[in-house]
């Protein structure tokens, strides 16, 4: 793209220009001439045309990333100060992670290892809030609301629960939330009947718009201290989070 640049100005210098009106003073002919050294270049030396893509594809992920970025702090009290959010770790905690997960995904599964590796790690420092994001079926979104009925149970339960359903492969039919459910020390009934409260409802759909706006079209999605990772990446989760601990 730079080459090109180059060359462009290059041409139209040739032609007897200056900066700033070149393109008043060309005369058709000289556009042709411009035109056809322009052509030639790039005839001569196509891959050009394969570094400007590039070019504009790094140019649209930068403008992205910053909407997000951008996006993020505007939605900052949705994001942290939401009471309804499952939270493990203390209150109060140097570092604050955000995780939009589903319970069906794969990757999340994955992601969860390392939540759980730096819990242990680093619990004392470190607080995560889940956003209960079921985006992969009918099994996901009723998995999400079993979870936060759960959360009414207390946060020892439902985190138990929590790691068994995202640890758990294969389908989330009813009967294996419940034995899930069972396993974890959760009151099935009770969850079951709190499932039913259009407030839990109300609460997934409230982190679905949330995610829509910050631009979460996959999870999981991380905010570590205020920095964005998409995906399961643990390179990029632990360089965010060696940049918090050492701030």
């Amino acid at each position: 793209m730079t080459r090109f640049a180059g060359i462009l100005a290059a041409a139209i210098l040739l032609m007897g220009c200056q900066q700033g009106d070149a393109s008043a003073q060309l005369s058709e002919t000289q556009r042709e001439e411009v035109r056809d050294i322009v052509r030639d270049y790039i005839l001569e030396n196509p891959e050009i045309i394969e570094e400007a893509l590039i070019e504009l594809q790094r140019r649209a992920r930068a403008r992205e990333m910053q909407a997000a970025y951008d996006a993020v702090e505007a939605q900052s009290e949705a994001i942290y100060n939401d009471p309804r959010d499952p939270r493990l770790g203390p209150d109060g905690a140097d570092i604050v992670i955000v995780e939009f997960m589903d319970y069906k995904c794969s990757y999340c599964r994955v992601a969860n290892d390392w939540v759980e590796d730096v819990r242990e790690e680093h619990g004392d420092r470190i607080q995560f809030i889940i956003k209960e994001y079921p985006i992969l079926g009918e099994d996901s979104l009723e998995a999400s609301r079993a979870a936060i009925a759960a959360l009414q149970q207390g946060t020892d339960i439902y985190e138990a629960f929590h790691n068994a359903m995202v640890s758990s492969s294969g389908p989330l039919p009813s009967e294996r939330i419940n034995q899930l459910a069972r396993v974890s020390g959760v009151d099935v009934e009770r969850m079951r009947e709190a499932m039913e409260s259009p407030a839990i409802m109300e609460h997934i759909s409230q982190v679905r718009s949330l995610g829509q706006v910050l631009g979460v079209t996959g999870t999981p999605f991380f905010i570590v201290d205020g920095t964005i990772v998409s995906g399961a990446n643990e390179l990029a989760l632990d360089q965010a989070l060696q940049r918090a601990l050492a701030e």
